[in-house]
């Protein structure tokens, strides 16, 4: 492992945008929303940072913002260029309370919303929005090196691609609600791995998680599309206290009908499964024998990923109803959360969690 190239990859990151390298001020930038009308930000003594000009300490409680012909119009003033809300507390913004800066850019009569805050800062409320709190104190840490290594990498990749933000605020990326997911523990968790991230020899990896695999991991390939060979198919503990042990979720006809392309269902089943055991596609068949084999991914995007929690499953039908039974909860590749939960209460340490999930990586601190 060379440290000093890895830290040099990633001071390049920062660098490109905007921040200072390798710190506790490493930034990072959050898509909130895209929408059109009023935009209002509250907070105490909030001060308007435009791209261009004079920095404008704003009078009251709130702030409203909007766009006319590409241009922010805030304060009685059009402004070029996006601007930034910034006060001496948190934002109210979108009915969320969030600490940094709001950055607003137009496009017509569309605003971005961008949050703008320090990585570590971004961490303590994305560990509590993606594992509980309450969870032993080395889970969490195993936690929070993952999500500062994936956030860290999804920046990489949007200097890379030209992109004004480097995640959303949705379970796409990583969850991100602000202060209401801000937790002692987790503020615990994140100083205790401050600067931590997973890389493979010179390499930052791409550290995917989920809620509970089922009793074992997926590949990258098979669960995302992504081949990458510290995503391993490992065995996992989960299954012993994961509330995602075994669920059933029932879907009309219709509705099936709808996710898949059809204009009814006569029958499906699960035509055929990755060699982690998943369904990989399935067969259905509408009432005038016309055939789909979507891909289990697919139907469980159409048909909601709460709705269906993962793609291990069986398929049958029920009277008019199709039954879709199944466990696990998420894609499956990457840390297992309530494996690590299990894995830190039979006393193993974060840092040996993490190389179960991700075998062949290493935890480094880069800052």
């Amino acid at each position: 492992m060379s440290l000093p190239i890895l830290a040099a990859l990633f001071a390049q990151t920062a660098i490109a945008a905007g921040a200072a390298p390798l710190d506790e001020s490493e930034e990072i930038r959050i898509l909130l929303q895209v929408g059109r009308g009023p935009l209002r930000i509250g907070a105490e003594r909030l001060t308007l940072v435009p791209n261009e000009g004079e920095t404008t300490s704003l009078e009251g409680a709130q702030a409203s913002l909007a766009c006319v012909q590409g241009r922010v119009v805030a304060a009685g003033k059009k402004y070029v260029g996006p601007v930034a809300i910034a006060a001496e507390g948190p934002l109210e913004v979108l009915g969320r309370r969030l600490r940094g800066q709001i950055e607003v850019s137009c496009a017509g009569q569309l605003w971005t919303a961008i949050n703008v805050l320090p990585m570590e800062t971004y961490l303590t409320a994305v560990l509590g929005g993606e594992m509980p709190p309450g969870f032993p104190p080395e889970a969490l840490k195993a936690q929070a090196v993952a999500a500062r290594s994936y956030a860290l990498m999804r920046k990489i990749d949007a200097r890379d691609q030209g992109k004004p933000y480097h995640l959303s605020a949705t379970v796409l990326s990583q969850v991100y609600a602000g202060l209401s997911r801000e937790d002692p523990r987790t503020a615990t968790a994140v100083e205790a791995t401050r600067g931590e991230v997973l890389a493979q020899g010179v390499t930052p990896v791409e550290a995917y998680f989920h809620a509970s695999c089922g009793g074992k991991t997926e590949t990258g390939s098979a669960a995302l599309g992504r081949p990458l060979d510290y995503l391993k198919s490992v065995s996992c503990p989960c299954q012993a206290r994961s509330p995602y042990a075994h669920w059933r979720v029932e879907v009309a006809a219709e509705e099936l009908a709808k996710a898949v392309g059809l204009t009814s269902v006569a029958d499906a089943e699960v035509a055929s499964r990755t060699s982690g055991g998943r369904a990989s596609k399935l067969r259905v068949k509408s009432e005038h024998g016309e055939e789909r084999t979507p891909s289990a991914i697919q139907v469980r995007a159409s048909l909601g990923y709460q709705r269906l929690p993962s793609t291990w499953f069986d398929l049958h039908k029920e009277g008019g109803r199709f039954v879709f039974e199944g466990r696990g909860s998420g894609h499956g590749a990457g840390l297992c959360q309530w494996g690590a939960r299990l894995l830190a209460e039979e006393g193993q340490g974060y840092r040996e969690i993490l190389a179960h999930y991700y075998p062949g990586t290493e935890v480094e601190k880069i800052y």
